[in-house]
């Protein structure tokens, strides 16, 4: 990251949830900076403690061993890592589902929207994942495996946070960095999620950000290869390095929905969570989720040459500069 205005931005990376998280720090001295960085990386490793499926004593792990109708009580890391992919599952119509590797192929995908139960009652989040209820105690929290009725076999759980561990670990590592009065830094897991928190290096007044990739690897779709990004996360999934390595947990088949997807959120988890969702995702549902969350946007390539960005015009609002519109 280069100096803009004498201003020095440090650098710090890690190795954690088999990626490498880097921290980008404007405005404050180095040493006070790597002492920050190093917090938030601390906090990071205690996460992927808790989150690794490859762990056999972290609490996803455990999980997955319990019996139907056994218990277990969770910290609220796991707690609200689980409610949140809970609703994201319901809002995305199971375009997104934490338990996927458990799932038998189905023929049919469900079209992605709110459930008929959560129309009815928006303001209860959802306390299912997969087969696990999601219990708030008076003393803490718990996940409790459910018996399935009439003595049939119970449904397996194998839980991947995969696609949305290390965004929650993110907006974590920016809560640290705020206890350590930084409150101008980016924030990424590997290149797929970033984070950015205030105004950039040597920028001041409102409207700039921290410049961050984007579509990069897609030229010729009418969009800015960098994106000013403030208070707010990108996330990317897409074929074009891993191939169709994102499975539809609805079909238990490579995601056909587009071949790459961008969403952008002010929660980093969130943001994690819905560009894989809108891999699997038509344009259309897509479509319909960011009209129904006004903090999200996203972009999708559609073919080789074709993109949408829904809602239209949204990067050119973040960006502050006129972006020309894809098709």
């Amino acid at each position: 990251m280069p100096k803009k205005r004498g201003e020095t931005v440090h650098r710090f990376e890690h190795e954690a949830m088999a990626t490498r998280f880097e921290i980008f720090v404007a405005g404050k001295g180095e040493e006070y900076a790597r002492q920050a960085a190093r917090a938030a990386f601390g906090e990071i490793d205690r996460l992927e403690r808790l989150f690794s499926r490859f762990d056999p004593s972290s609490e996803i792990s455990r999980i997955g061993r319990l019996r139907p109708g056994e218990p277990m009580r969770v910290g609220v890391e796991t707690y609200e890592c689980l409610l949140l992919s809970a609703r994201v599952q319901e809002e995305t119509g199971g375009a997104f589902d934490v338990n996927f590797r458990a799932k038998p192929r189905r023929r049919n995908a469900k079209k992605a929207g709110p459930s008929a139960a959560r129309k009815a009652s928006s303001c209860d989040p959802p306390k299912l994942v997969g087969p696990l209820r999601l219990e708030r105690l008076p003393d803490g929290f718990a996940a409790a495996r459910i018996p399935t009725p009439g003595g049939r076999r119970s449904a397996a759980v194998d839980l991947d946070l995969g696609a949305v561990g290390k965004g929650y670990a993110l907006d974590a590592a920016r809560n640290v960095l705020l206890d350590w009065d930084i409150a101008n830094a980016l924030l990424h897991a590997g290149t797929s999620t970033a984070l950015a928190l205030g105004p950039g290096p040597g920028r001041k007044r409102a409207g700039s950000g921290w410049p961050v990739g984007l579509a990069t690897g897609w030229p010729g779709i009418g969009v800015p290869d960098t994106l000013l990004l403030r208070d707010r996360a990108l996330s990317g999934s897409g074929t074009e390095v891993k191939g169709a390595h994102v499975v539809d947990p609805r079909t238990g088949k490579p995601a056909a929905g587009h071949a790459a997807a961008w969403a952008s959120h002010p929660s980093a988890a969130w943001s994690d969570t819905l560009s894989t969702a809108f891999m699997v995702m038509t344009t259309e549902e897509v479509r319909a989720f960011c009209r129904r969350h006004a903090g999200a946007w996203a972009l999708v390539i559609i073919g080789p040459k074709k993109c949408k960005i829904l809602p239209a015009g949204a990067i050119a609002r973040d960006r502050r500069t006129p972006t020309r519109r894809p098709e």
